[in-house]
C-alpha cells in the first residue's frame, strides 16, 4: 500500500528580486498540509545574492501563480521564509496568504504532476517535452501525468 501524501511540492521557474536586481531561477517549495513551508530550493545555478548570508535583506522569490516568499539566507546557505507568505493577482497589492497551497495551472504552461513517496509534486513547464524530460530525471516516481492547459491529461506512469 502506498504511503499517504503528507506534503506537496510546487516547482517551476520564478524570479528572485532584491534591491538593485532580479534573476530568473528554478525553484522547488515543499509545503505541508498545515501550510508550513518545509523546504525551499533554488537553482542550479544559484544566484550570487543567495551565496552570502543576509537575514531580512528584502530578497523575494516570486513564483508562478502570483505567490511571493520573503527569504532569509542563513550562514550555511539554508533558505527559509522571512515573514508571512503573500500573494497578489495584479502585481500591486500584497496580502497574507490564507489560501491552501494548491498548484496554480496557467493557460500557457503544462503541469507535471507526480507522486514521489509521501510528496505530491507539481511542476510547471513551457512544453510537454520539458515536462517529460523532467519526469525522466526523477527517481522513485509512483505515478505521473502531464496536464495540458486544456484537454485531457496524459499519463506517464
Amino acid at each position: 500500500m502506498p504511503e499517504p501524501v503528507r506534503s506537496i511540492m510546487l516547482a517551476g521557474r520564478g524570479l528572485i528580486r532584491w534591491p538593485g536586481g532580479e534573476e530568473f531561477v528554478h525553484y522547488r517549495v515543499t509545503v505541508g498540509f498545515d501550510s508550513a513551508i518545509a523546504a525551499i530550493h533554488i537553482g542550479p545555478p544559484l544566484p550570487a545574492i543567495l551565496g552570502r548570508s543576509s537575514r531580512h535583506a528584502d530578497i523575494f522569490l516570486e513564483m508562478q501563480g502570483g505567490r511571493r516568499l520573503a527569504l532569509n539566507v542563513a550562514p550555511n546557505g539554508y533558505l527559509s521564509v522571512d515573514g508571512p507568505v503573500e500573494r497578489t493577482f495584479d502585481g500591486q497589492d500584497w496580502w497574507v496568504d490564507t489560501t491552501p497551497w494548491l498548484p496554480i495551472e496557467t493557460s500557457d504552461h503544462f503541469t507535471l504532476a507526480m507522486r514521489v513517496g509521501a510528496v505530491q509534486v507539481f511542476e510547471s513547464h513551457a512544453t510537454p517535452e520539458d515536462a517529460e524530460a523532467s519526469y525522466r530525471t526523477r527517481q522513485n516516481v509512483e505515478a505521473a501525468e502531464i496536464r495540458p492547459p486544456a484537454g485531457k491529461p496524459r499519463r506517464l506512469k
